[in-house]
């Protein structure tokens, strides 16, 4: 039996002290923002174009009058693009967002998020921290450049999921085995004995190491989840939680970079 009190799986309840952090973590989240000049936005909570940032299988989907396949938003990102670009035809490039995006079958996710047109991911990556500075947080930063495991697949004839599970008894070139113990910028003085396709991103991966002041944990192989990055790309993590994430993309022909706080995994270390 379900009573009319009940909440769904995956929904979101907050109140008094918990409430409380949360506002507090938004407005100083807010702050940073407008003191970087940050322009604010909230975009509609339902989306036509879901399918290029995430598989059909954690969209939440329906139809909308005329029959068109319409999404719960998913994620933030490329739709806050397009309406900056097509819709509002604004010449500002920094825009902020608070509001949560929702995953099948039922899951709300709350995010702080923002992304830079034009912008590049060292300056992207420092707003995230300065928000993180301000809540008195430090959490393990690891990089990583989507562009490596995709080579690696071209180079070998593995599969993705191949280096997403980590079936490293198939990795048999000498260059790959060293791939795997790349984890400070320190290990990526000499690229020489790597393909040149892949000593490019290592490139990129070790200059936005060097231009960000922080502890970085380098992981070239790692193969995130979200379809349009296309270059460098983050996370801070908390034990098994991810706090933030963020990283290069392409909307539009604009090179662009982002990121998103997850306020559920933040609240839950700042409550704890």
């Amino acid at each position: 039996m379900i009573f009319a009190h009940d909440i769904p799986d995956g929904a979101k309840l907050y109140f008094g002290k918990k409430a409380k952090i949360k506002r507090e973590i938004e407005h100083i989240a807010s702050e940073v923002f407008e003191n970087e000049e940050y322009e604010e936005i909230v975009s509609p909570y339902f989306s036509y174009h879901q399918l290029e940032a995430l598989s059909e299988k954690e969209l939440i989907r329906f139809t909308d009058r005329e029959n068109r396949s319409v999404a719960l938003r998913g994620d933030s990102s490329i739709d806050i693009i397009r309406i900056v670009l097509k819709r509002l035809k604004s010449e500002a490039k920094k825009w902020f967002y608070i509001q949560p995006v929702f995953r099948a079958p039922s899951t709300e996710i709350n995010q702080i998020g923002a992304e830079w047109l034009e912008g590049n991911i060292e300056d992207v990556l420092n707003t995230n921290i300065n928000i993180l500075n301000r809540l008195s947080k430090k959490y393990p930063l690891i990089l990583s450049h989507i562009q490596i495991p995709k080579e690696v697949c071209k180079l070998t004839g593995l599969d993705i999921e191949d280096i997403k599970k980590m079936r490293i008894y198939k990795f048999e070139e000498p260059w790959l085995k060293e791939l795997l113990k790349v984890n400070s910028i320190e290990d990526l003085e000499d690229l020489s004995k790597y393909p040149q396709s892949i000593a490019e991103s290592l490139k990129e991966l070790k200059k936005v190491a060097k231009e960000v002041n922080y502890d970085i944990i380098l992981a070239p192989l790692y193969v995130a989840n979200l379809r349009y990055y296309t270059g460098v790309f983050y996370r801070f993590i908390n034990k098994n939680d991810v706090i933030a994430k963020g990283g290069e993309y392409v909307v539009e022909s604009v090179k662009s970079a982002g990121f998103s706080i997850y306020t559920d995994n933040l609240l839950k270390d700042l409550d704890d």
